[in-house]
């Protein structure tokens, strides 16, 4: 879809180019909406408690699915994927996800959005976008979908052709409008349930509320990696199968035939991955010099040593 040419206008095909330019794996652009059926599908989660104790979740609802209510005007949702999917794997009990095997996330795509936003003012001196990386309460994957990026995989994560759901995502709210938006892309999960059977804790439910296969939600109740980061509890749930994981877990991520085959697309120095192998036994210190500027800053030292007593 076009939009008319003004003063407000920005090119769609020179925001892509900017998000490339700076690192970014893939870009799409939203037109800026209330999304309805978000809000719905939220509602019901928090409702029916599976957002275990995430209470922050029950908050600011109306700015996660309207973007007019975090920037004043805004015509559009600039979105943002990061694959990550990494170079070496560990290959020792206690295992990380992948997601926090380089970099925090939330640093590395804020830093370069802040570079984007300054390229594209080079172009559009009076373009304005506020970035989010977490840092706002947005509705990411949604969004994403919105913009032609993926969808939304059975295990409730954003599904690239390319990159899998090994991906990190970002948006820039601008009241900028943007000269053509993205069309949302088939969903290409098919008839497939690798995920869903995979979890040992069995954290991916149906979502009854919608008559469509493909609905599910996260029970994170169920779910090891809300447990291993979330849980402040000294000790965790009985019934909850960490399988071996000690920060996170990928389980259902290493089920999908779309991960198996994503790209690498993030470098893992040797240097870093005996650090993250260390982990298994490592002592406080060392455990806060390796979580710096890493997602692992997320839990304490004694929730790390309450998940390696119960990684099983």
């Amino acid at each position: 879809m076009t939009a008319p040419h003004d003063n407000n206008t920005i090119s769609a095909a020179a925001v892509k180019a900017a998000a490339l330019a700076v690192g970014f794996d893939a870009c799409g652009i939203a037109r800026a909406a209330v999304l309805d059926d978000f809000s719905d599908s939220l509602s019901r989660w928090i409702a029916t408690g599976r957002h275990a104790e995430m209470h922050f979740m029950e908050q600011y609802d109306t700015l996660r699915c309207n973007p007019a209510a975090m920037v004043d005007g805004a015509e559009s949702v600039i979105c943002l994927l990061a694959a990550y999917n990494p170079s070496q794997l560990m290959d020792t009990d206690g295992k990380v996800a992948r997601y926090a095997y380089g970099e925090d996330y939330h640093e590395r795509l804020k830093r370069m959005q802040y570079q984007m936003i300054a390229m594209l003012k080079e172009q559009y001196p009076s373009f304005e976008g506020r970035p989010c990386v977490d840092s706002a309460p947005i509705a990411e994957k949604h969004w994403a979908v919105r913009a032609g990026l993926g969808w939304i995989g059975r295990n409730t994560l954003l599904v690239n052709p390319d990159y899998g759901s090994w991906v990190n995502l970002g948006e820039i709210v601008t009241s900028s409008v943007a000269d053509q938006y993205d069309s949302p892309m088939a969903d290409g999960c098919g008839e497939c349930c690798r995920c869903v059977k995979a979890c040992p804790n069995h954290a991916l439910i149906a979502d009854g509320q919608i008559d469509h296969h493909d609905a599910y939600m996260l029970d994170a109740r169920r779910c090891a990696s809300y447990h291993t980061i979330e849980n402040p509890d000294d000790i965790l749930p009985d019934d909850i199968r960490l399988s071996g994981y000690i920060f996170g877990c990928d389980i259902c991520q290493l089920a999908c035939p779309f991960n198996q085959q994503a790209a690498t697309r993030l470098e893992i120095s040797n240097e870093r991955l005996q650090q993250l192998q260390s982990l298994a036994t490592c002592d406080a210190p060392t455990f806060k010099k390796i979580a710096r500027h890493s997602a692992l800053r997320r839990i304490k030292f004694t929730q790390l040593q309450r998940n390696r007593g119960q990684k099983q």
